[in-house]
């Protein structure tokens, strides 16, 4: 797999937020929960799910009427979320290769069986696609809720349609006995209202393309699950009116980070005022984090909120958000050894 993703990207501009504090979006790398073998280069995804029958997991809940079982093609869904998996994997880079077979491994065993892919299937598999991992969609049920609803209230008529996925993957690997298998759990919900029960129902997609929009949500998400992916989080900078904290934040503009440090560190060890100085130790904080000293962080991190804790005048605002970065800063700590495995580091 790719060994080049860097584990912190950051975003070019800062945009002002309120009163002496600017913010600026970080792209962070996030660990797979599902890690791949480090020399894993070629990947073959198969369906080796059953289709559900039309007549099974989908539910109407007429509006004053008992709920009624009804039937809703659902034969096309793992198709879609095995197509747009493999396109949003292949998209990333992470592997040399990656390659879909949609036809069923198993096209005549019922629904509610499960056929984990044996030894000399995974062999063959491999050997002809030539890949060195398999990553195998063994089950895949749709259940969904078509609801109508009124509220006396507002005297309005509400619609909703709720769909909700369930995927059991397995990954195999060539001359391997042993597999890995994982559950995932995705859903999507429509919400519409009107004064008119029609015009509420009109408002809601056909049921069948939501149980397609809902497969491809779902294999979006399981490719968040299956290799390691980018997340935005803000990280908010105090920028008062002090030199040496502006000059600091002039570092900051061309990501000069060991030079914002030292600046403000040069702050936060002369200052006598409790505020500014906690205002360095925050902005010490995500220096070091994004240079990736996670301890240093973490510590600096700390002090802003002891100190903004001790003034007389507490700021509740600062203290969510660093009890929150805090919390942050340990999972990205605890996550470090897990993405250097993942990219074969």
């Amino acid at each position: 797999m790719q060994k080049s993703l860097f584990i912190l990207l950051l975003a070019l501009s800062l945009v002002s937020c309120k009163t002496a504090m600017l913010y600026t979006t970080l792209d962070i790398l996030r660990p797979a929960q599902v890690g791949f073998a480090a020399d894993a280069q070629r990947m073959l995804i198969v369906n080796n799910s059953a289709v559900q029958p039309a007549v099974v997991g989908h539910t109407t809940r007429p509006l004053f009427k008992r709920a009624e079982a009804v039937a809703v093609p659902t034969d096309s869904v793992a198709l879609f979320a095995l197509s747009v998996l493999a396109e949003e994997m292949e998209a990333t880079g992470f592997f040399e290769s990656v390659d879909v077979q949609l036809d069923p491994v198993h096209p005549d065993r019922k629904f509610d069986e499960i056929i984990p892919l044996q030894y000399a299937t995974v062999q063959q598999l491999c050997d002809s696609f030539d890949v060195d991992v398999v990553l195998s969609l063994d089950q895949m049920q749709v259940k969904d809720e078509l609801g109508e609803y009124y509220d006396e209230e507002w005297s309005l008529c509400l619609a909703a349609l709720d769909v909700r996925i369930e995927t059991l993957w397995s990954v195999h690997y060539p001359g391997e006995i042993a597999t890995t298998a994982v559950h995932f759990k995705d859903s999507l919900f429509w919400e519409s209202e009107s004064y008119s029960l029609n015009e509420a129902q009109a408002g809601l997609p056909a049921r069948q393309d939501a149980l397609i929009d809902a497969a491809l949500w779902a294999g979006q998400n399981s490719a968040k699950r299956f290799i390691p992916y980018w997340e935005q989080s803000d990280r908010y900078f105090y920028d008062p009116d002090d030199v040496q904290m502006k000059q600091g934040m002039d570092s900051v503009y061309v990501r000069n980070w060991a030079g914002a440090a030292t600046l403000w560190q040069a702050v936060y060890d002369t200052t006598d005022k409790t505020k500014l100085k906690a205002e360095a130790a925050n902005n010490l904080a995500i220096a070091y984090e994004i240079m990736g000293d996670y301890d240093r962080a973490y510590a600096y991190a700390s002090q802003a909120f002891d100190l903004f804790a001790s003034r007389a005048v507490s700021q509740a605002e600062a203290l969510l958000r660093l009890a929150n970065y805090m919390n942050e800063l340990k999972r990205r700590k605890g996550e470090i050894s897990i993405l250097n495995e993942q990219l074969g580091q």
